[in-house]
């Protein structure tokens, strides 16, 4: 008897120790194209190791009609996606309350969120930049325009293009200014955290990304604070003078090839992708450099970001890229990338015959005026 009590007594503690509360996101999301394809979504989120994990998955139905279902202890980030992560919908969960969703998938930016506080207050943060995202999509418009019109002389398309990129870069600075204030303003909230975590793809220097860290109430904890901390330190691992950490990749055959075998050779690491438009534009550059520079001690080690491995290999086919070519398959939750904190591509790191980072997004002409300056 006191055997069976001393069980209920374990269960009952247990129960009481969990403050998990159930959630449901329902709604409806249209126009995901073909309307006789089925399409799955998933609910996800990522943990506090930065991994993407599945928390529920459904069909959607034929009238867009979608139900996820979840559980949740604290105030969380949580991304509906499809299959291939095309389309991702991100919205803050508050415990135990359920999520509205309706909406179009071609008119992302007018799908309706509702039903959590925490995300009210990200939507109040989204709605102060509508109108600086339009003028920026318009001005995108515009210089697509001026560029495939041939009737423009070269130089004044120039001229053009370099006073569209000095309005477009008036605007980027005026949605950092109103980012900023929104983390000081909020400095003790979790929405301040995530802006402060997520700043950090577009920011690489450490000083910067510290600076705005520092605008968050110090009391705060959570999950935003200890990826943003871990992702200097990630940072730190790829500057300008720092040995880069070894990679070991298996390429197109399986076979695991590891930049640590390179040494004694001045490398460049190309993170890549075979539907990245500006990876595509460099090929002409490395197989430049490549040709000249190969003899004299020169490497590439190009990782491909591309989850779809006819994709990869076709593209390397058909570029005819001869050098190392390698991939997990994972995309950007490939641990290479993640352990270098690689959140864009093209990605590129020359390294010296000691594994040392000589320079970091070496493009164009830059390339081969730093290889000229090393390899003699």
């Amino acid at each position: 008897m006191k055997k069976l009590l001393l069980i209920f007594a374990a269960a009952i503690l247990l129960t009481g120790c969990s403050n998990e509360q159930k959630f449901q996101i329902s709604g409806t999301l249209t126009d995901f194209g073909n309307p006789d394809e089925t399409m799955m979504l998933y609910l996800k989120t990522r943990n506090a190791d930065d991994v993407l994990i599945n928390i529920d998955s459904t069909f959607l139905g034929k009238d867009g009609a979608f139900v996820l279902k979840g559980k949740s202890s604290v105030t969380d980030l949580y991304l509906i996606t499809d299959k291939d992560n095309i389309f991702v919908l991100r919205f803050f969960v508050d415990p135990g309350k359920n999520i509205t969703i309706n909406g179009s998938a071609a008119e992302f930016q007018n799908i309706s969120i509702e039903g959590s506080e925490t995300q009210s207050l990200y939507n109040e943060h989204l709605s102060s930049l509508t109108s600086i995202y339009d003028q920026q999509e318009m001005l995108q418009q515009e210089f697509y325009n001026y560029f495939y019109d041939t009737s423009i002389p070269e130089n004044e398309l120039e001229k053009i293009q370099e006073e569209l990129g000095m309005a477009y870069q008036q605007l980027e600075d005026e949605i950092e200014i109103i980012k900023l204030e929104f983390i000081k303003t909020h400095s003790n909230h979790i929405v301040a955290a995530y802006l402060v975590y997520r700043n950090t793809n577009s920011l690489s220097e450490v000083e910067e990304i510290e600076k705005q860290l520092q605008l968050l109430d110090p009391a705060l904890n959570n999950k935003f604070i200890k990826l943003t901390k871990e992702r200097i330190e990630k940072l730190k691992l790829k500057i300008v003078g720092a040995i880069l950490p070894t990679i070991e990749l298996p390429d197109a055959d399986g076979n695991i090839i590891s930049t640590e075998s390179l040494r004694g050779k001045f490398v460049l690491i190309d993170f890549w992708a075979s539907w990245c438009g500006p990876c595509v534009r460099e090929i002409p550059n490395l197989k430049k450099a490549y040709a000249e520079y190969h003899e004299k001690g020169f490497e590439i080690y190009s990782i491909s970001l591309d989850t779809d491995k006819e994709a990869w290999v076709n593209a390397k086919a058909k570029y005819e890229l001869n050098w190392i070519h390698v991939s997990d398959l994972k995309g950007f939750e490939s641990p290479a990338a993640k352990q270098l904190a690689v959140s864009y591509v093209p990605h590129l790191f020359l390294l010296d015959p000691t594994g040392l980072i000589l320079a970091v997004d070496l493009r164009e002409e830059a390339l081969a005026n730093k290889l000229a300056e090393v390899i003699r």
